[in-house]
């Protein structure tokens, strides 16, 4: 599915993460969101696009935005290189 180059259609939010997080807390955005447009993508064949609708509903807004958060690093870049991680074993 890599090749069909969804990350031309990602949008990303970041935000603070919650928990400890040492003398950055509070301070940096570094949980970040990744928001994938599923009614809207012309990647998808509408085979694929009920499948990601049925299987994913649960992390799928009400307006088709299938949203991945990842706030695992103290890093935004590492955060958002995951949530793609995420993304690609969801869709998969």
């Amino acid at each position: 599915m890599k090749d069909r180059n969804f990350e031309r259609e990602f949008k990303f939010r970041a935000s603070r993460s919650s928990g400890s997080g040492g003398q950055h807390v509070n301070k940096v955005s570094t949980r970040v969101e990744l928001l994938f447009d599923v009614l809207n993508t012309s990647l998808l064949k509408e085979k694929e696009r009920a499948l990601v609708l049925k299987n994913l509903g649960a992390i799928i807004s009400q307006e088709g935005i299938l949203q991945i958060a990842s706030q695992g690093s103290r890093s935004q870049l590492r955060n958002k290189e995951q949530a793609i991680k995420k993304f690609y074993k969801k869709i998969k």
